[in-house]
């Protein structure tokens, strides 16, 4: 028995200290050395995109663009919130409910909502709530799950009950419900996107939220829709382009969508997004407005293609644009555009 004894309490000692080893592995960056982890002594890059890169898990292309655009502590702020787990916003369906009121069937259901400021129809949920599907109000239309930035997107172009409207990348279709719950269902919205089966995700979000009488949607590519729709040419008072992009504001959602994407497949996408640009301006009406929108960070999918745009277009007006950096909510970039009178 005593020599059984000693046997269990050796693998039982030997058990606890490789658990310590694995907990020491595990331990957070500290300084600038790898401090607490035996027999490692490892030093951290001196260049500090590679130092950024390693302690933030990020390909080093990602790191440097991130300190040319933003000095050290805002670069490692943003890297930070790549990594940490995203915030949780919902929009209140003006058909349907009020922030007040949803919030207090959450609360009835032990689940804590705040509001979001300068997003009146915003809230924040706080806590783990579990299966969203589940939540009071969710089957009866009153919410949508949506980031905060992306309700500014709407926001910014401010879209008005009988306008004629354009959500030219539209699917999964958050914006463009968005846009036919704001006008309270009454409005000329169509809703194109190149994917029929995200149109028809789409089209049952709009039903269970009561807005699918006031969308109408289109399968078909927006850079050719000049050609497909002639009748479309100068028709429209409000455009939303929320272009195809490289997704680096949500990194946080998509955390290996960061070794997946390359500098080059950047230049891909700048260009498409050119092109939707330059397909989309004829079908705005004269004086009209043009929100191009995109859920990175990068300026060559961002402030250049805009900056581009208005350059060969100069009786456009840029009438604002702005830089949502992760953290706050998902980084977005969004730029108000307006059609010469």
């Amino acid at each position: 028995m005593v020599c059984c004894a000693s046997w269990i309490g050796a693998i039982a000692g030997l058990w606890l200290a490789q658990k310590r080893r694995m907990r020491l592995q595990r331990a957070p960056l500290r300084g600038r050395r790898l401090q607490g982890l035996p027999g490692w002594g490892l030093e951290l890059p001196q260049d500090p995109a590679a130092s950024l890169a390693l302690r933030r898990s990020l390909p080093l292309w990602i790191a440097e663009a991130l300190l040319s655009w933003l000095a050290p502590p805002e670069a490692e702020a943003v890297a930070a919130a790549s990594n940490a787990a995203p915030r949780l916003d919902l929009r209140v369906n003006a058909l349907r409910s009020s922030p007040k009121a949803v919030q207090e069937a959450l609360a009835a259901a032990g689940v804590l909502a705040a509001p979001l400021a300068g997003l009146p129809w915003g809230l924040e949920l706080q806590g783990r709530s579990g299966d969203l599907r589940q939540l009071p109000g969710y089957g009866e239309g009153h919410w949508s799950v949506q980031d905060r930035s992306a309700q500014q997107v709407v926001q910014l172009l401010d879209p008005q009950p009988g306008e004629w409207i354009l959500d030219a990348c539209a699917a999964p279709g958050g914006k463009a419900i968005q846009m036919a719950e704001l006008c309270l269902g009454d409005t000329h919205l169509w809703a194109v996107d190149r994917s029929e089966a995200r149109l028809r995700r789409l089209q049952r979000n709009a039903e269970r939220l009561g807005v699918a009488g006031a969308i109408q949607v289109l399968a078909a590519d927006a850079t050719a829709l000049p050609q497909r729709q002639p009748d479309w040419l100068g028709r429209f008072d409000r455009i939303l382009l929320d272009a195809p992009c490289s997704g680096l504001g949500t990194l946080a959602r998509h955390a290996d969508a960061r070794w997946r994407l390359t500098p080059a497949a950047i230049d891909e996408l700048a260009a498409l997004q050119d092109r939707l640009l330059a397909a989309l301006a004829p079908l705005l009406r004269p004086g009209g407005w043009l929100v191009y929108a995109t859920c990175t960070v990068h300026s060559r999918e961002n402030s250049e293609r805009v900056n581009a745009f208005v350059l060969q277009h100069p009786h456009w007006r840029l009438l604002q644009h702005w830089q949502r950096w992760p953290g706050d909510g998902d980084g977005f970039y969004a730029a108000l555009l307006q059609a010469p009178a």
